[in-house]
């Protein structure tokens, strides 16, 4: 039996007092079972803590809601469950772990020679935003609007170098107290991949999330024609055949299966991979270790459907900023 300390998220001096609190615990076994809080009697001692005995998995976090009982005078636990276990931060989905064939198939309309494909496995789940960053959050966090289309709060922020995106990702961790996932020295970035923090995705769990278990070159459809007149990229992307020439407020369009919006489309994405060659059959592959171009994909408001597809590759220099590049955030699931 360990002792928890919770510290109080929220608190009212109403008749049904609730209260939302993240649990932290060190537990002594090595051997991990289940959190049982359900019979937890909690006794205040301040005005900011709590103090109740429970049963913790190990080296797990979880939260706990507690209600307070006017019979009997105590707080009790009337919900619990595992911190970051299914539930994503607002404006986020969880993309669960899984296996798919990244690349395109040698007959798809529009295909280049370096989208061969191959077995990805991905062994671990990721939060991701539902929409592409937009100015009125950049301006949020970094507090200024780099944007070529300015004036369009819900709008894809563009102009943003790799570089500026990967600050971004780590000014947001900051702001919610989570570890920054990269160590920063000038043009040197080392990704902590153990962090809880923002980051961007990889290229295999961008193409991963884009298509939502689809095989099409869209995840609405096949390609039918490689310019400016897609009637299955219409329905789910801002490209030059519907964008009239400038970025679109995102969320417009139709999402995919796990509900990710303008994955085709409206601003290219940075990743985090260098550009290189695909290899064979791979396990959460996360690029090479050095390269000249980073990787954006998705295609944007300006390009042919052809570099709208699912399977498209670009690359980029880390230090430009162009009027058709922006960013996705992610985050891998504690």
């Amino acid at each position: 039996m360990q002792r928890l300390l919770v510290r109080l998220g929220r608190w009212s001096f109403r008749t049904t007092c609730y209260v939302v609190a993240s649990v932290l615990w060190a537990a002594s076994t090595s051997q991990a079972v289940p959190i049982d809080l359900t019979d937890a009697t909690p006794s205040v001692t301040g005005a900011t803590t709590l103090h109740i005995e429970g049963i913790a998995t190990l080296g797990s976090s979880y939260w706990a809601d507690f209600e307070w009982n006017e019979k009997i005078n105590v707080f009790q636990v009337s919900a619990y469950g595992e911190e970051g276990g299914s539930e994503p931060p607002d404006g986020f989905v969880l993309v669960d772990p899984g296996t798919f064939m990244m690349g395109s198939p040698a007959d798809e309309l529009g295909r280049d020679s370096d989208e061969t494909q191959h077995q990805v496995k991905l062994t671990q789940a990721f939060f991701f935003s539902e929409k592409e960053v937009t100015q009125a959050q950049w301006v949020e966090v970094v507090g200024s609007n780099p944007s070529y289309f300015p004036g369009c709060d819900e709008c894809p922020v563009e102009q943003v170098s790799w570089y500026d995106a990967v600050e971004y990702c780590n000014a947001l961790s900051a702001l919610e107290d989570l570890d920054l996932a990269y160590e920063v020295n000038g043009t040197n970035v080392n990704w902590d991949e153990s962090s809880n923090g923002y980051r961007l995705p990889t290229e295999a769990e961008w193409e991963y999330a884009c298509r939502a278990s689809t095989t099409t070159a869209f995840y609405s459809g096949g390609i039918t024609e490689t310019g400016c007149a897609d009637p299955n990229l219409d329905e789910i992307g801002w490209y030059c055949g519907n964008a009239s020439g400038a970025t679109h407020e995102v969320g417009q369009k139709l999402s995919n299966a796990w509900g990710l919006y303008d994955m085709s489309g409206n601003a290219w994405e940075w990743c985090w991979d260098w550009y290189g060659e695909y290899s064979g059959d791979v396990t959460d592959p996360v690029g090479p270790d050095s390269g000249a171009w980073r990787v954006p994909r998705g295609g944007s408001w300006l390009i042919s459907a052809r570099y709208c597809r699912s399977a498209d590759r670009s690359r980029g220099d880390p230090g430009s900023r162009n009027y058709t590049i922006g960013l996705r955030p992610a985050r891998t699931r504690p």
